[in-house]
């Protein structure tokens, strides 16, 4: 085993080290414990994204025996450790040891992917797996374009990216990069004409097979509330949102290797210098460029749409490091002596203060508004007052976000009933239950307004107000987080 291969096995190991530490102490998000919520009743595909994610979750699930938040999030983890090999391996064979361990370095400190992409329980970490599996399996022979396709490697891929399929939709823009990249490369144009890239291509389609037939059955509503959610701009541009987004993607990447793939994939594509300059470019150009395009007509795209585009921008970014002045690599080495020490740094803060309050405790009688609120908290308090409130079979919430952590602390024994927005709730078995209680979060202060607004929603919703509003007070220690209006209600029909 070589020197390089050696520290970045060290790398990974320690960084996996970290995401387990940080894991341990951060609650469970909305996000995930939506995920967790939903996929107790498996379904061939989900309103939000294919299937995987949640199948994953849901089973891990089963095998551990518990809805904790670190056991399900294992999987992920681990998803996110293989992919951190895998964009070494990649890159090594492309431009060698130094540039793969640059790669990884700065793949491994990248805010998003260092949390949420390879920890929460969420499609990016499935997905960036099986975008690099598939990558890596057919590299040896898109590096060297002149030999003859190995069938068994080209199907092997068919079934990663078939995979990436099933984890998110983002994985077509791998498929669309890959076709731009074979036009405009000559040497790999005749790809196109071999049997073996349809073959694997129609392997990959397996992927799509559950969405597709899971959306006939319900409307296509998927695809309409993906496409709603990309193009809320009415028709005007809208230069603010697409500043957020480039901002937001140098948060996620960090600055300055977002400068350096956008650089090196410029030039990968208009001048190539090395035979895979070409190939990444065209991966970490298509999904950036088409959701900044979406952010400039939108008013609700989000920076981590396009992660899947940058993710294969690291090579390029490690390239650039191993070719740069010993003076430059100095630098390089400083800046990221401190962002890995200053990323995990604020992730475990981040986790610590969400499960303990511990930033704000000693200053404050209550949490402050700007404090990390009852969305990256657990619900404790909810748990430990339903027998009291009478442990009804069902819970009534305004939206899925709420649904999502009450769902999660009260368990599956509950089922959750959002009164709009319901998102996959709406697909779940309710029973239509007749008694319930309503619940809405609110940060210290904020109860009454918290109140009028779910009795409002209550009116709206159809259902009938049948005793005295209770509150529950989330606390560590004395220290109030945020409280829960609690309502027992019972349906007017």
């Amino acid at each position: 085993m070589k020197d390089g291969t050696q520290d970045a096995i060290l790398l990974i190991a320690v960084f996996l080290a970290l995401r387990l530490v940080v894991s341990w102490f951060m609650p469970a998000t909305i996000d995930e414990s939506y995920a967790i919520v939903i996929s107790r009743a498996w379904s061939l595909s989900y309103y939000d994204h294919p299937p995987l994610a949640f199948t994953l979750a849901r089973l891990m699930a089963w095998m551990a025996g518990t809805e904790n938040a670190f056991a399900i999030r294992l999987p992920f983890i681990l998803a996110g450790t293989a992919s951190a090999w895998l964009l070494y391996d990649i890159t090594r064979l492309a431009y060698g040891e130094r540039a793969a361990f640059w790669a990884l370095a700065w793949f491994s400190v990248a805010p998003f992917f260092f949390i949420s992409g390879n920890l929460f329980v969420v499609p990016d970490g499935p997905l960036d797996l099986f975008l690099l599996a598939t990558l890596r399996v057919v590299l040896p022979d898109l590096l060297a374009p002149g030999h003859p396709l190995r069938t068994g490697r080209w199907l092997a891929a068919g079934l990663c990216f078939a995979l990436a399929l099933a984890s998110k939709y983002q994985a077509v823009l791998f498929g669309l990069s890959a076709l731009a990249f074979l036009l405009s490369s000559p040497p790999h144009r005749r790809l196109l004409r071999s049997p073996v890239l349809w073959t694997t291509l129609a392997v990959a389609f397996i992927g799509l097979v559950p969405t597709l037939v899971w959306n006939a059955g319900h409307d296509w509503v998927s695809f309409g509330f993906q496409a709603g959610r990309a193009g809320t701009g009415h028709g005007s541009l809208q230069p603010v949102n697409f500043l957020i987004t480039v901002i937001g993607q140098m948060v996620y990447v960090l600055p300055g290797t977002w400068i350096v793939i956008a650089i090196m994939a410029v030039r990968g594509v208009m001048r190539p210098r090395a035979p895979a300059d070409r190939l990444f470019a065209w991966f970490a150009l298509v999904p950036p460029v088409i959701f900044l395009a979406i952010a400039l007509v939108s008013r609700k795209s989000l920076p981590h749409w396009a992660m899947s585009g940058f993710l294969f921008g690291f090579p390029l970014a490690g390239q650039w490091v191993a070719g740069a002045s010993d003076r430059y690599r100095r630098v390089n080495l400083t800046i990221w002596r401190i962002v890995s020490v200053a990323v995990p740094a604020i992730a475990l803060a981040v986790g610590l203060h969400a499960d303990t309050g511990m930033i704000t405790r000693p200053f404050y009688a209550a949490a402050p508004r700007w404090d990390i609120n009852w969305q990256i908290q657990d619900w404790s308090s909810l748990r430990d007052a339903w027998p009291d409130l009478g442990a009804p079979d069902a819970v009534v919430v305004r939206t899925w976000t709420v649904g999502a952590k009450a769902g999660h602390a009260l368990g599956p024994a509950v089922t959750v009933v959002p009164i709009f927005d319901p998102r996959h709730f709406r697909y779940l078995e309710t029973g239509n239950p007749q008694k319930a209680v309503a619940v809405q979060p609110a940060k210290p202060g904020e109860i009454d307004e918290a109140r009028a607004l779910l009795v409002n929603d209550l009116n709206a919703g159809g259902y009938r107000i049948t005793g005295k509003p209770r509150i529950l007070r989330q606390q560590n220690g004395n220290f109030l987080r945020f409280e829960i209006i609690a309502i027992p209600v019972e349906r007017k029909n």
